[in-house]
């Protein structure tokens, strides 16, 4: 059986969401939700291990409204608070268009935020969960992500190379860093995208305590979460996933060592056991 990763439009309620699927439709569906970032999106996020994970699910990844080529909303949001709200709406609108009553879920940094959202507002759409690298909990914001946030006040391929290459353990060990960084500057620079992330990362750097998931909102969740942190990750810090973990009532904590920020292409070796356990039990 092939399990060929294809990119296409998918209605998800008002606005259509580009997405990477891939996998046998009758497996056990699984959302991944990619982070923030310049240029950021489902196959800068998910590429590379989507092929992987279709072998036993069947893979959904949205560009999160926003970002990549799903469609914007006419009205440019102000506010990050209004930015997840439409991307919540998004994923309802997704899971419905497919026929996914229930899903488990995986959501990098901005997407894990988004996804705690969600799991908070459509509680019986998800079945077990995960985090990598996420936000939503109180931190102290890290010089990294107050650069990235700040990228458009100065918005130069160095610049950029500079931040892409502070999201790794070790820039050294990647054959394709480089074209990974220039893909997305072209993507950050697009003249459609560029004026509507500059709106969006301002309001994320003003607002970002508004993602905040409160302890009692965590306490009252019943669904299961691996937690998953790469030790140096000099983006957002370790301390947002021990807040989860104290407070959600069913968490499992992974801090993988040699890892930055994107523990799926940095340590895919130690993340992808984690999955297929946590998942599937395997």
């Amino acid at each position: 059986m092939s399990f060929e990763m294809v990119e296409k439009m998918i209605p998800s309620g008002k606005l259509a969401s580009n997405c990477l699927v891939a996998g046998n439709p009758k497996n056990p569906p699984l959302l991944l939700l990619h982070g923030a970032g310049p240029g950021a999106s489902a196959a800068s996020n998910w590429t590379e291990c989507t092929p992987i994970l279709a072998k036993d699910f069947y893979v959904i990844a949205p560009d999160a409204i926003g970002f990549g080529k799903s469609e914007m909303p006419e009205v440019i949001p102000e506010k990050i608070a209004a930015w997840i709200g439409l991307r919540v709406e998004q994923i309802k609108g997704l899971l419905d268009e497919l026929g996914i009553e229930k899903t488990h879920i995986i959501g990098n940094s901005m997407g894990g935020a988004l996804a705690m959202q969600c799991v908070v507002e459509m509680p019986e759409r998800f079945d077990k969960c995960m985090l990598m690298g996420a936000i939503g909990a109180p931190f102290t914001k890290t010089p990294t992500l107050t650069r990235m946030m700040s990228f458009y006040d100065d918005p130069r391929v160095s610049r950029y190379r500079e931040l892409i290459e502070s999201f790794v353990y070790d820039p050294s060990i990647f054959d394709n860093l480089e074209a990974i960084m220039q893909d997305r500057f072209e993507k950050a620079m697009d003249p459609a995208i560029k004026p509507i992330q500059e709106v969006m990362f301002k309001a994320m750097n003003e607002d970002m305590d508004k993602l905040i998931i409160p302890e009692p909102v965590l306490n009252r969740m019943t669904h299961e979460w691996a937690i998953v942190h790469g030790r140096q990750d000099q983006v957002v810090p370790l301390e947002t996933s021990m807040y989860f973990l104290k407070h959600l009532k069913y968490a499992e904590l992974h801090v993988l060592d040699r890892c930055g920020h994107w523990a799926q292409t940095q340590r895919w070796d130690g993340m992808y056991p984690i999955i297929m356990s946590h998942f599937l039990g395997k």
